[in-house]
């Protein structure tokens, strides 16, 4: 399990980024990261994997703590950048250098993912477009095979077949002893993958819950009943959407119709 206690952050004195953020992130399951700009999404992952160094608070996996930034934290801990630069070298060559650095990377893994992204192996990291890049950093962020991978914005500069096999490679590459944490704006292109959802607002972890509990709990409608109590409305250009206490059978949650109710409704929103 990945632990994070009493995290709190600031840039400045003037501006903290978060505040008391405390969750328990276990095996098994991937965690949607959710956040309007500027809440604090990719500084949570940079401070999990270890870039930053927290306010106050910990962060441990284990009995491995983030702020140590030790050998052995690294190699369960792997953050996919929003954006980095690749070194120029032969496209096989960079997993076989790199993957030396992280116990449980596999080769082949890497390989496969590459063929299913249809990247040319025999084409050097300089010749590849941004997107292509991305198919790669991707590959080896999945064959280091770390118990932890934090994305952020894993699906930026993927073409709509692409995103089709990204979804296929994490759903394949998921197992019970990993933990997936994806940090994302674009909600659609991820969110038959997620189980769980932790949401940000002003420095604050407002939501933190499987989407099995939060079904239980709510549901979507468009003609809710006298009796229905609505939580939240939102006008759409086919009339209005509401979210309303859930008395009946679990519903299918729409996951950025309930990002809307939770970062905009006016009044809090309890699980």
């Amino acid at each position: 399990m990945l632990i994070i206690k009493s995290l709190s952050y600031a840039y400045s004195k003037k501006r903290q980024v978060l505040d008391e953020i405390s969750t328990t992130l276990k095996p098994g399951h991937i965690y949607g990261l959710l956040g309007l700009n500027g809440e604090g999404k990719t500084t949570l992952l940079k401070l999990i994997v270890g870039m930053l160094l927290p306010k106050n608070g910990n962060i441990c996996f284990g009995t491995l703590k983030s702020t140590t930034r030790s050998a052995e934290y690294f190699n369960e801990v792997y953050y996919l950048a929003d954006q980095s630069k690749l070194p120029d070298m032969k496209i096989e060559a960079f997993g076989e250098i790199y993957g030396a650095f992280y116990s449980r990377y596999n080769h082949n893994e890497y390989l496969s993912s590459l063929k299913a992204f249809n990247i040319p192996l025999e084409n050097g990291l300089k010749a590849l477009s941004l997107g292509q890049h991305r198919k790669v950093q991707i590959a080896f962020a999945l064959a280091c095979n770390t118990s932890v991978l934090l994305m952020d914005e894993p699906t930026n500069g993927l073409d709509i077949p692409s995103k089709a096999i990204f979804r296929k490679l994490l759903a394949k590459n998921m197992s019970e002893d990993k933990i997936f944490v994806i940090a994302t704006h674009q909600i659609r292109d991820v969110d038959n993958l997620f189980d769980q959802l932790l949401i940000l607002k002003e420095g604050r972890l407002i939501l933190d819950s499987s989407l099995t509990e939060i079904a239980s709990q709510y549901h979507i409608s468009r003609n809710p009943s006298p009796s229905d109590q609505i939580i939240y409305s939102q006008e759409e250009f086919d009339g209005s959407v509401y979210l309303v206490q859930n008395e009946s059978a679990d519903s299918k949650i729409d996951i950025e119709f309930l990002f809307n109710a939770f970062t905009q409704s006016k009044q809090s929103i309890d699980l």
